[in-house]
């Protein structure tokens, strides 16, 4: 509870009277006192009284204040009244106190009234001055405050102001975002301060936020259409031409040392051997941000998505870009359905337009396109593609729809040489790299580098073919002859030879010659053959890294092509000449030339594409130069029947001959020495086994024609000594066997004279061994057994020897009963008594005889 004021007062008051001390006067200190002042106050406990009595009086309690000290003091001194009473000096002291007490209170009663007055007076003036000073205060308060508003609203209008102004520069530096962003400020601050003001000025301003909207989604899209326009026109070739040099001249240079000298020709460029072994320091300078930079495109992201109109934004973003598309592939044409562009429906210009040069710059702005979209995209989160995280797989699927066949055709029909082939192949195999690093479908683009692959075999095959077909008219068609010493070691190391390795008669003299069976064909075509094929090999060697098989099916048919289509159609084409020698070198050719595919299907097994040990490749033009080679000996076969059977057309046997000849007749000699020269000299070079074959087969033919002539082409009656005649021209013909080979060898008596131990000659069985020579001739010279047989029985006209079993098996074996009655019958001389005798006995002595030989031979 709080203490009233005026008790508070009165209680200081006493407590300050209470503890003074008072002074007693000595008389005579001071003589001019009065002598009855017996004690007075300190003035310093008067001091104490001023502010208490001040207070008092301010507050109008002085009365009070002096009736609670008048009680206090009885209070105070009420046990003393009867002490102080007691002493007198005490009660003239207090008389005395209490009259000064009393003029003290008038005194300051008096005093008292005056102040306050005066003070009343003051407080009069002052309130007034107060008074007309607060008026005057709260005047310029309101007066201040207005200022403060009115400078704070002039600092916004200012504030709002300069950020129109900013936002006006920053669409004028196409900085639109920034613009954007001012103009958000600008609007959030009018509307927070500005609103309930109808500032026109302001409401202009504000009014034209949609206009300065709308004016900065059209900047940003043709800010965004000027750069399409100026990255298509430059800056997509400037992106294709530095990706190409980066890794054609940088990063595939260095593979193709590092490959050479680590031996990895088994791996291809761009290979994940060559991928990890390459310097990827040298890819950074395809970094896009080196070539152009994307900031529009994300400014514009950020000023669409705070307009809240990213579908807008994208749905033009998507007309410009494919129009740009569009106008980058032209003249070919995405939308249309077709395979082929049009521009007038009439002409393909783009299939004009094609060719290496302009393939090459075409398709580097395509791939500078390709990276710019793909980091665009990436950079813009996928935001305009709709989040399709394939639209440049997309782009790139259909464009190479489109181009796909362009190429092939290009390829087919435009790139006719080995140097376009080659720069053809060897760009698109940088390009597939890049691609392939890009993470695009090569697929397409690979087919074509196959097709080229396909284009370069079938153009060096024609090439070989004209190469071939020009050494094949040039070819002499007779043994090559080397007198060159480095010549000869040369043809060694690039032919295709026997297994036995003795190919070639050499001589032993000072004077070096040789001479190879085949012709200088054989020799030519092998060089060329190895030539095309290290030139398919190398074409494939660097880039080539899917589909290998495939690409070693190509090689295969390729090289069978060579063999087949070239080497065997031609020469099966020379087979219509009639010419001996020609064949014989042909077949002599034909044998090695099988070698040659059968060497050659070795290499392409060891040295295929795919790196497997258990691929096995066989030419199958081995199996077409075997069949031609079949051919060539039966062409030759019948050339040389045709010639012994023309030869003996002319021969004419005189049957009825009177005398007997010592010389075998003109014509027997001609087919003689023809057979001598045909197998000694022209046919000399053929293989041993196919002469010996035509050896058979023409004394075969030979003495089957001249045993048709005896039995069918001789009359009813022939002379004995036209007998002998025949076996001199026919003992004639059997000695030509001796002749084929060039060792004279002795005979056993009683036979003719026909070598014993033939050994072989170079010429004709090379290293051949005397049993297996010997073996062959004694082969040959039982062709004539039938015919030996037949006329020895017609020399000894003695039909009881036939009759003899013993003796006709032993003798005349091959000679049949009704052949040995009708030869002896032509024997017997006419107009004899015995002729006579035996024709009338003939039909029972020949049914007879029939008889017995039907049972002989039915036994046998």
């Amino acid at each position: 509870m709080e203490q009233d004021p005026q008790l508070a007062a009165s209680q200081d008051l006493q407590r300050a009277l209470l503890t003074a001390e008072f002074i007693t006067k000595d008389a005579s200190s001071d003589q001019d006192r009065a002598q009855d002042d017996f004690f007075e106050l300190d003035p310093q406990i008067f001091d104490r009284w001023i502010p208490i009595l001040r207070q008092s009086i301010e507050d109008g309690q002085l009365n009070t204040i002096v009736d609670d000290l008048y009680a206090s003091i009885d209070d105070r001194f009420e046990n003393m009244e009867t002490q102080m009473l007691q002493d007198s000096q005490i009660n003239n002291n207090l008389v005395s106190s209490l009259n000064e007490i009393q003029k003290v209170q008038e005194i300051i009663e008096g005093s008292l009234q005056n102040d306050i007055k005066g003070l009343i007076h003051e407080i009069q003036n002052s309130t007034q001055s107060i008074v007309s000073k607060k008026k005057v205060l709260i005047d310029n308060t309101k007066t201040s405050s207005k200022i403060s508003e009115s400078s704070i609203l002039i600092q916004k209008i200012l504030q709002i102001l300069e950020l129109f102004n900013r936002c006006q520069e920053l669409i004028e530096e196409s900085d639109f975002f920034k613009a954007l962003q001012t103009m958000e400020t600008f609007e959030t601050i009018y509307l927070q301060d500005f609103k309930q003001y109808n500032f026109e000025f302001l409401n202009q301003i504000y009014a034209s936020i949609p206009l300065l909207k709308l004016k900065i989604k059209d900047e940003s899209i043709n800010l965004i259409k000027k750069s399409l326009n100026y990255n298509l026109e430059k800056i997509f070739g400037v992106i294709g031409d530095k990706y190409y040099d980066v890794y054609e001249k940088d990063i595939l240079q260095d593979w193709l040392k590092k490959k050479q000298i680590m031996k990895l020709h088994n791996y291809r460029f761009n290979s994940p051997v060559e991928i990890s072994l390459r310097d990827n320091s040298k890819l950074e300078p395809l970094q896009l941000q080196n070539f152009c930079q994307l900031y529009e495109f994300h400014d514009s992201i950020l000023i669409f998505q705070s307009l809240n109109e990213m579908d807008f934004f994208i749905s033009e973003f998507h007309k410009e870009y494919e129009f740009r598309k569009s106008k980058l592939v032209h003249p070919l044409f995405l939308k249309d359905s077709s395979t082929v562009s049009h521009s007038d429906g009439k002409q393909d210009l783009f299939a004009d337009k094609l060719d290496l040069t302009f393939f090459k710059s075409y398709i580097l702005k395509i791939l500078g396109f390709l990276v710019y979209d793909k980091e665009l995209h990436k950079s813009t989160d996928f935001v305009l593609s709709n989040n399709s995280y394939n639209s440049t797989d997309e782009f790139w699927t259909s464009f190479m729809y489109k181009l796909h066949p362009y190429l092939l055709k290009m390829v087919e029909e435009k790139l006719t040489s080995q140097k376009e082939l080659t720069e053809f192949k060897d760009f698109l195999g940088v390009v597939i790299a890049i691609l392939e690093n890009l993470k695009l479908n090569v697929e397409l683009l690979y087919s074509v580098h196959i097709e080229t692959f396909n284009q370069y075999c079938e153009l060096l095959v024609y090439l070989f073919e004209k190469e071939f077909s020009n050494l094949l008219q040039d070819d002499d068609f007779m043994p090559l002859s080397i007198t060159d010493k480095s010549l000869y070691d040369k043809i060694l190391k690039i032919c295709w030879l026997t297994d036995n390795g003795e190919d070639a008669e050499k001589s032993t003299d000072d004077n070096f010659s040789a001479t190879f069976p085949f012709s200088p064909l054989y020799p030519m075509t092998c060089t060329l053959v190895k030539k095309t094929y290290t030139n398919l090999h190398s074409f494939i060697s660097v880039f080539y890294k899917h589909d290998i098989s495939h690409l070693n099916l190509i090689l295969v048919k390729a090289i069978d092509s060579i063999f087949d289509n070239v080497v065997n159609r031609s020469i099966k084409s020379k087979l219509d000449t009639t010419s001996r020698e020609e064949i014989a070198q042909i077949l002599v050719n034909l044998d090695y030339f099988v070698i040659a595919a059968k060497e050659f299907s070795l290499i392409l097994t060891r040295e295929n594409l795919t790196n497997n040990p258990d691929v096995e490749i066989r030419l199958s033009s081995i199996k077409k130069l075997i069949e031609t080679r079949k051919e060539a000996e039966s062409k030759l076969i019948d050339l040389i029947d045709s010639k012994v059977l023309d030869l003996m057309e002319f021969i004419e046997f005189d049957w009825n001959a009177t005398t007997v000849r010592s010389e075998p007749d003109m014509t027997i000699i001609d087919i003689a020495q023809f057979l001598e020269m045909m197998f000694t000299s022209t046919l000399a070079i053929i293989p041993y086994n196919i002469k010996m074959l035509l050896i058979f087969r023409e004394f075969d033919v030979i003495t089957r024609r001249f045993l048709e002539k005896l039995l069918n082409e001789t009359p009813d009656r022939i002379s004995p000594q036209s007998v002998e005649n025949f076996e001199t021209d026919m003992l004639y013909l059997e000695k030509t066997i001796t002749k084929i080979f060039p060792n004279d060898i002795s005979t056993d008596s009683g036979s003719p004279s026909l070598p014993s131990t033939p050994v072989e000659g170079s010429s004709s069985a090379g290293n051949r061994s005397s049993t297996q020579v010997e073996n062959n001739i004694k082969s040959l010279l039982s062709t004539f057994t039938d015919l030996k047989q037949h006329i020895g029985l017609m020399k000894i006209n003695h039909w009881e020897e036939y009759k003899d079993n013993d003796i006709r098996l032993k003798k005349y074996s091959r000679v049949k009963p009704e052949v040995a009655n009708s030869l002896l019958s032509k024997l017997q001389p006419p107009n004899s008594e015995q002729s006579n005798m035996m024709s009338d006995e003939g039909s029972s002595a020949d049914s007879r005889v029939n008889s017995r030989f039907a049972k002989l031979f039915s036994r046998g």
